[in-house]
């Protein structure tokens, strides 16, 4: 009698979830052409996992379509489409290389000014300052390897490259294409006529600042924001072994040398200044 017991509580806790989707589901076929479609950009190590793999496929009223996630996996075939209504793309994440496939193939196409400046485009970002702290033992130490060939290579050459770098060499080395990313972010956003641009640090510490601008533009149930606020608090204890550290907003000065950071202050200087982080 055991097993039917287990496996009651195994299906207890994923039945709701498949009947929330296939709701949602059921609901965009019906209703989500009359929704116009939304472009969501980010950078790496700015919760976009959580964005990706929960926040996007919970948006009321349109389907969310993660290519990135299909080109690391080694699932997509063709170019990108994008449909004026009825999805929600991304997580588009402006951080990645240049050489990478996902963004010879998606992002490339995403950040030129005439793709965005009729749509919908929301912006995420966070403190340049942590995303390479926190890029550093990600991508060197904890970031899971992707199937395709192509992009394990890459993936193997940088994790090397990291554990053979201390942290303030990676972190001034990496700044100046975190800055170009950033700097693409700002052209978009002033050429996008409808965006809105989003603060991890807002996220965390201002979240009723946070959540009336992430729904300025997508519909998100009252449940799925106290979830999404459940889910983004830090962790207590730094887990340098962990995907997620910590998530505690500025944790660079603790992690790095001041020579390092008055550096790195200096290239970002434009981008601090602009979305008002302190130096």
């Amino acid at each position: 009698s055991r097993k039917p017991r287990h496996m009651n509580k195994k299906l207890s806790f994923y039945i709701p979830e498949y009947l929330d989707r296939t709701k949602r589901y059921i609901k965009w076929k019906f209703t989500g052409d009359s929704n116009e479609s939304v472009y969501f950009y980010t950078f790496h190590k700015c919760a976009s996992s959580l964005f990706s793999g929960y926040v996007l496929r919970r948006v009321e009223g349109l389907r969310q379509v993660d290519y990135a996630y299909r080109i690391y996996v080694g699932k997509m075939t063709g170019n990108p489409a994008f449909n004026e209504r009825g999805y929600i793309y991304g997580p588009l994440r402006l951080s990645l290389r240049p050489t990478s496939p996902e963004y010879t193939r998606l992002v490339k196409a995403a950040t030129d000014t005439k793709f965005i400046k009729n749509r919908i485009a929301v912006f995420l970002i966070r403190d340049p300052r942590d995303i390479l702290v926190s890029a550093y033992y990600s991508f060197g130490y904890t970031h899971g390897l992707s199937p395709v060939k192509e992009i394990q290579a890459m993936q193997l050459e940088i994790r090397e490259q990291i554990q053979n770098t201390s942290i303030d060499q990676y972190c001034l080395l990496s700044a100046p294409r975190i800055n170009n990313a950033f700097e693409t972010l700002n052209t978009l956003n002033h050429a996008c006529s409808r965006s809105i641009v989003l603060k991890y640090e807002d996220m965390i510490n201002n979240w009723d600042t946070f959540s009336a601008g992430l729904t300025r533009y997508l519909d998100i149930r009252e449940d799925v924001l106290a979830r999404i606020y459940e889910q983004s608090r830090p962790i207590k204890k730094t887990d340098t072994a962990s995907h997620r550290r910590d998530g505690k907003p500025g944790g660079f000065r603790e992690q790095l040398q001041q020579e390092t950071i008055d550096s790195l202050n200096d290239t970002f200087r434009n981008i601090l200044e602009t979305h008002q982080y302190t130096l």
